[in-house]
């Protein structure tokens, strides 16, 4: 590999075994647990997380976090983002595997001027990103920056995965700030 440097990074996750096809993940350097289980396509019950669901999540929340880092790197601010990921499995040679997944990463930005920014951040995320640039599938990004002062979000589902957070209990819509 041409480049490499001797700078490592090491990340560790534990996997306990509940029953049938279920398991829970946990990280010595991380708040909560995540349950996890076979999706329903290969057998299993549907309703925990399951590998391909925290698999696109990696893809998309690293993605988010990168463009984060440029962002305070580029000196501006967000008002919102968010990001639909989808992913295609297809039998290649026998083998089940991710071949073609869509990133649809939307930024809002307070207000025009900070549109060369915020594209510029997009580009170097798609560059840079550690976490995309480890997967062999096929990455098509359809990102968008899009002016809006005060984005408002809709709460589709009160389901917290055991992390620490409030419990929204009503799905009222919510200005950000209020949010976080």
């Amino acid at each position: 590999m041409t480049g490499k440097t001797d700078k490592q990074f090491f990340f560790e996750v534990q996997l306990n075994w509940l029953a049938d096809t279920r398991g829970i993940l946990s990280a010595k350097d991380a708040k909560g647990t995540v349950h996890v289980a076979t999706p329903p396509v290969f057998g299993g019950e549907g309703k925990p997380w399951t590998p391909a669901h925290l698999f696109l999540s990696s893809i998309s929340s690293g993605f988010m976090t990168t463009y984060l880092a440029f962002a305070k790197k580029l000196h501006f601010n967000i008002s919102h983002f968010e990001c639909d990921t989808i992913g295609q499995i297809e039998v290649i040679d026998g083998r089940y595997k991710f071949t073609n997944i869509n990133l649809y990463p939307k930024v809002y930005i307070a207000d025009e001027t900070l549109r060369e920014k915020a594209n510029l951040a997009l580009e170097k995320t798609l560059k840079y990103c550690f976490i995309t640039n480890s997967v062999n599938a096929t990455i098509i990004y359809h990102s968008e920056v899009l002016v809006h002062s005060q984005h408002r979000v809709e709460i589709k589902d009160t389901t917290v995965i055991n992390a620490g957070l409030p419990l929204i209990k009503d799905k009222k819509k919510y200005p950000i700030s209020n949010i976080f």
